[in-house]
């Protein structure tokens, strides 16, 4: 069978384009839809009119007319979205692609984001040489540069021509066979965080489950949050959370308030630590905020340059407890199985007190971000705060809520091991609180 593929954009100023994508779509081997996005003109001849498409919501191109060209837009979105997803459901979407300029591409990528993750989604459009964020989000959309924002000429037509096989190409690909699916379990990690995160996740994958491990960069936490609300994940190794950090404390890494809660709130098990959490992240050195590199001189706050477009400064004690408390007020909303591990000798490569390569710090000096407790110098004052910011908030009242203190750095195996093994035991339905209270391990 031919895939469907639907094809949006602006058709009063993108007509011709539209066409010949449509016509390429067709000579690739698919068969195309012309969806119209137009919020200024209806052309005529679409697949699916702009009258047709603004019926479900109880609009007209002529009220598109009469208000300002961002409601229009609006509400072409809102109808494009609606009529995406019915298109999908009746078997009359296998992929989409979209072209056109900054308004084209707003609204084509709004209807992508509303697609389910696995269905092909081309952006065409000038905005993927630039900032793609707002047009990705959270799902798996490609960009591709037309060089030119309008017209056909030879060069124009070849690059269109690519994009109609790519989108029919990706279409046509064959579907992962459900019974070679395994239960996905979600992980999160950057770089300082790299030992432990391989190691978990090749204990989970040992185990028969599959793992996708998400860069914690922002919108690889996004992401993470929106797969669980889709029920994709079974359990999650939230290892590295340090995207909490650039959120609260202005680094350049946040993923949005909604960061670690889509678990809490469908009761995927889930398993969490500090990773990262003792690092803001910055571009070049000279993008970092006076009022930090004022500070450097307090303990934990150096900085770190990890190369000339990525500089860090280090999170003080006192802004680890006050994450410590946001983290619980959001974890104390779990409704599955929860545990909170905190490796009290560092949260990752630059939070060590000694040089160690197989922990990811070769030297030739402590970590750039360690700070010892001064009650017990082997441990992190950092790590001492953020426990008291959970105790204050987490609600341990509750039998599915645990915090665990470990004697461990957080690129131990034994740290790696202590969380799989917790994950593990949830979803096989053996865990419980206060099985693991013992020996470098103690229950908060």
């Amino acid at each position: 069978m031919k895939p469907e593929i639907v094809i949006t954009g602006i058709l009063d100023t993108k007509g011709e384009e539209i066409k010949f994508i449509a016509q390429a779509v067709r000579e690739a081997g698919g068969n195309p839809t012309i969806m119209e996005l137009s919020p200024g003109k209806e052309v005529g001849w679409a697949d699916i009119g702009l009258s047709e498409l603004l019926r479900p919501i109880g609009k007209t191109p002529q009220d598109l007319y009469a208000v300002d060209r961002h409601q229009a837009a609006a509400w072409v979105t809102e109808a494009a979205i609606i009529r995406a997803g019915e298109l999908l459901h009746q078997g009359k979407l296998d992929g989409i692609i979209g072209f056109g300029g900054s308004m084209g591409a707003s609204i084509s990528s709004a209807v992508m984001q509303s697609l389910p993750i696995g269905v092909p989604k081309l952006l065409v459009t000038t905005m993927a040489s630039g900032e793609v964020r707002p047009y990705v989000g959270t799902k798996d959309i490609c960009m591709m540069y037309p060089i030119a924002e309008a017209g056909l000429n030879s060069l124009t037509k070849q690059i269109l021509t690519n994009a109609a096989c790519g989108i029919v190409g990706m279409a046509s690909a064959p579907k992962i066979s459900a019974a070679d699916s395994k239960p996905l379990i979600g992980c999160m990690m950057f770089g300082v965080t790299t030992p432990c995160v391989l190691r978990a996740s090749q204990t989970m994958e040992g185990l028969g489950y599959d793992v996708i491990i998400n860069h914690a960069i922002g919108t690889g936490g996004m992401s993470m949050e929106q797969m669980i609300d889709d029920g994709f994940i079974k359990g999650v190794l939230d290892i590295t959370t340090h995207e909490i950090a650039d959120e609260r404390l202005g680094g350049v890494l946040g993923a949005g308030p909604d960061r670690l809660t889509a678990a809490a709130r469908r009761g995927v098990p889930q398993v969490v630590a500090p990773g990262g959490l003792d690092l803001i992240n910055f571009g070049a050195k000279d993008t970092v905020p006076e009022h930090y590199m004022a500070q450097t001189h307090l303990p934990g706050r150096a900085l770190y340059e990890h190369n000339p477009t990525v500089t860090c400064v280090g999170v003080l004690p006192e802004e680890a407890y006050e994450i410590a408390r946001e983290m619980g007020e959001k974890l104390s909303a779990s409704v599955g199985p929860v545990c909170v591990c905190i490796p009290m000798r560092g949260w990752g490569a630059c939070d060590i007190r000694e040089p160690n390569k197989d922990l990811g710090w070769a030297g030739p000096a402590a970590g750039p971000s360690w700070v010892s407790d001064p009650d017990k110098p082997e441990w992190s004052l950092r790590s001492r705060r953020f426990v008291d910011g959970l105790s204050e908030t987490l609600d341990l009242t509750k039998p599915n809520i645990e915090v665990l203190i470990a004697d461990y750095h957080m690129n131990q195996p034994e740290f790696a091991d202590l969380m799989s093994g917790i994950l593990q035991e949830m979803l096989e339905g053996r865990w419980a609180k206060g099985t693991h209270n013992g020996g470098p391990v103690q229950a908060l």
